[in-house]
């Protein structure tokens, strides 16, 4: 056996419970530093409510003192439709999708089962979407010819948005960084610009730092240079995650995507609320969702194509503060 045949078609729960769930809930969402918004209702809104200021009163015997409606902000997420397409030759497909089985503990090669070839299969195109979806939500510009141009990512829209107002996105350019302690510098500008509403909801936890790689290296080795045995244990075994003065520091792992995207800000680290981001998929309340995959004997290839929904967008520009470089 050199190829796989057995055509496959997941719908309605199927889609959601064995594909997209599963990419969008839990530590791998959550290492995103974004809020992900996963079957909500449609039009999908991200909303952020503002804690009242003010609500104590003297006490009376009756009436109602109460003052204005809590203050809620809120903005509607474009939802488009698209696909994900990929196809294998034959023999490719079938060596990818059993090495997927051989790192399965237990499998036994000889006596493979229906549901083993179909974890694996799933698998993998799960992880091909998961990555897609991921560099255009940052990447994305729907004015470039080529790649990544589904959708407008976070900073298309971020950069299009920035202006000098107190109330809008804090900016500031930075030089190349070449010195490890470079980088906790870049860290304090980016909290000094930010404004005051930001600053004050760090002690909410949901703060985070969401760095370019070269950025996240640079603290790292800044990091190793302390003289404590904390510091030199952990540059023997490595950091599971870094933080800054209690706020998580998350490597996005765009360098790869950015080398060949000229148009995009090379290196920058951004200060922001996780709620304030989002990333909104749907596979629930739009006809004609659904992910195959199956075998073309006249090419000898597998193929594999998702349809679903996904939009990206960000809420409040004074709760994002950015340095970067071009």
């Amino acid at each position: 056996m050199s190829k796989i045949e057995q055509p496959k078609t997941y719908t309605g729960t199927e889609l959601e419970t064995i594909f997209f769930r599963p990419m969008f809930s839990g530590p791998d969402a959550r290492s995103l530093g974004i809020k992900v918004m996963y079957n909500m209702p449609v039009p999908t809104t991200l909303q952020f409510w503002k804690r009242a200021d003010d609500i104590l009163h003297k006490y009376t015997a009756g009436g109602w003192n109460g003052g204005a409606s809590a203050q809620k902000f809120q903005k509607t997420i474009d939802m488009q439709r698209v696909k994900a397409e990929i196809s294998y030759s034959a023999d490719e497909y079938f060596n990818l999708v059993y090495e997927k089985v051989l790192n399965c503990n237990g499998s036994n090669m000889d006596d493979l089962s229906g549901t083993e070839l179909e974890d694996a299969e799933t698998s993998l195109f799960k992880e091909t979407i998961a990555e897609s979806i991921r560099a255009t939500m940052w990447l994305g510009d729907t004015t470039r010819s080529g790649s990544y141009s589904t959708f407008d990512g976070f900073l298309k829209r971020i950069f299009a948005d920035i202006s000098a107002g107190e109330t809008d996105i804090a900016h500031t350019t930075m030089p190349t960084l070449t010195d490890p302690d470079e980088a906790e510098m870049v860290f304090k500008e980016v909290w000094d610009n930010s404004s005051t509403v930001l600053r004050e909801f760090k002690q909410q936890g949901n703060l985070v730092y969401l760095v370019t790689s070269d950025i996240y290296m640079l603290y790292e080795d800044a990091l190793d240079s302390v003289q404590l045995d904390s510091a030199y244990q952990a540059k023997q075994h490595g950091r599971e995650r870094l933080s800054y003065r209690g706020i998580p520091v998350v490597d996005l792992q765009l360098t790869g995507y950015l080398a060949g995207l000229k148009d995009m800000p090379q290196s920058f680290a951004m200060l922001t609320d996780r709620r304030n981001l989002a990333l909104a998929v749907n596979t629930n309340d739009f006809p004609g969702t659904e992910v195959k995959m199956w075998y073309n004997p006249d090419l000898m290839e597998n193929r594999q194509r998702a349809v679903f929904m996904a939009g990206y967008d960000y809420l409040l520009p004074e709760l994002i503060s950015i340095a970067y470089r071009s």
